[in-house]
């Protein structure tokens, strides 16, 4: 599931990219349960999920701003691609019969991932405004487990 990195082999800009991309697949992703979930009437979940979505919006929104803010004339190394797998589970494994139980467990394995990812992306970026925003998303991160943990301790056994 997703790509191994090398953050050494990555230039500062392609960082800041790569997030970019995984907070619009981590959106992307919660919009998904969301559809699913409310399609079996499970109002509660999906509306958590879709607003986990607006949670990643935000975050994809202040990486963009700091990417222009940083990098406005540097032309992007990394193509987006569909499934970087920094955030997003396996999509193979999330379909209309996912259960509840498994829809919070997959986003929180995503989470985790995404924590990860700030994680290691720090020991490469040496702006202060960006490590500032890194170390803030990683918190976020760490933030959403806790959330999702608190879901999922409220369902049934």
């Amino acid at each position: 599931m997703g790509l191994s990195l090398d953050f050494s082999k990555l230039k500062p800009h392609d960082v800041i990219d790569l997030a970019i991309f995984a907070e619009q697949e981590a959106q992307d992703n919660y919009e998904q349960l969301a559809t699913i979930l409310r399609s079996r009437h499970n109002d509660h979940a999906a509306d958590f999920f879709q607003r986990m979505a607006g949670f990643e919006k935000l975050h994809h929104d202040q990486l963009v701003t700091r990417r222009n803010q940083f990098f406005p004339n540097v032309v992007p190394s990394l193509a987006d691609r569909w499934f970087w797998g920094i955030e997003a589970p396996d999509y193979a494994a999330v379909g209309q019969t996912i259960t509840v139980r498994a829809a919070y467990e997959f986003a929180l394995e995503s989470e985790v991932r995404a924590h990860d990812y700030y994680a290691e992306a720090l020991n490469f970026v040496s702006d202060m405004v960006v490590t500032d925003l890194f170390e803030h998303l990683r918190a976020a991160e760490a933030d959403h487990q806790r959330l999702l943990r608190e879901e999922l301790a409220k369902l049934p056994a």
